[in-house]
């Protein structure tokens, strides 16, 4: 996505959550999230938004990471409304081909890293609370997409622990967007559109619910996603 769209649609995706923060029940439980209720997704985010925007405008890593607020009721969400206005305003004024640390090795150290992470941290956790209280707002079909490309390149490429046992794509169905993964040659790693892979399987479906499941919130079965080829080779790497 082009950086100034991602910060609106960040901006329009806070400013929901904080008017769920207001209103709605912040006690309802957080599905899949283990214990979190809708107060710790927000308590969680806030806390993000907060180091990121230090980070963006400071160009640097150093210091605190991010906490999470200890703040319940509407305390929670006015800090919320305002960590978060912050946060879209400092992506507003920074240029986004300005350096900034950013903790993923390969990532252009620049405000984009940031842009672009604070936009799908805050699409998936307004998904968490979205769900939780029975209304989910669509993810638009542009930023499921670079969702995937991000979490793929953030959360997958430089992560250990991960498991796939052959190659692997993924598709979206309303889009023309499509990915290859790998076992790479490092146990535990997988490696990202690497050349000449053939899968063995694919994923398909669309945008919003692809990214669901990379993200965990949904399953494969759930998503109602099609797997072509061979299922046990999804499911070494999802499920």
């Amino acid at each position: 996505m082009e950086t100034a769209a991602a910060v609106e649609l960040t901006d329009t995706t806070t400013r929901r959550i904080a008017h769920r923060a207001a209103t709605a029940d912040m006690t309802a439980p957080a599905v899949g999230l283990g214990r979190w209720r809708v107060q710790d997704v927000v308590a969680h985010l806030g806390g993000v938004h907060e180091w990121a925007t230090r980070v963006v405008r400071t160009g640097t890593m150093d210091g605190p990471g991010f906490r999470k607020s200890k703040l319940r009721g509407p305390e929670l969400a006015d800090w919320y409304g305002r960590v978060a206005a912050e946060l879209v305003d400092t992506l507003r004024d920074a240029d986004p081909s300005e350096p900034c640390d950013n903790f993923n090795p390969g990532s252009a150290s620049t405000n984009t890293f940031w842009i672009r992470r604070q936009l799908h941290e805050s699409l998936i956790h307004a998904y968490d609370i979205d769900r939780a209280v029975g209304d989910v707002v669509a993810i638009p079909i542009e930023a499921a997409a670079d969702g995937i490309d991000e979490y793929l390149d953030v959360f997958v490429r430089t992560r250990g622990k991960q498991t796939l046992s052959a190659p692997l794509g993924l598709r979206i169905t309303d889009g023309d967007r499509r990915w290859a993964l790998a076992p790479a040659a490092k146990p535990g790693r997988i490696d990202v559109d690497p050349i000449g892979a053939e899968p063995v399987a694919t994923i398909a479906g669309p945008a919003m619910e692809l990214s669901l499941v990379l993200w965990s919130r949904l399953t494969v079965a759930e998503a109602q996603l099609e797997v072509v080829g061979d299922p046990a080779v999804a499911s070494s790497f999802r499920e």
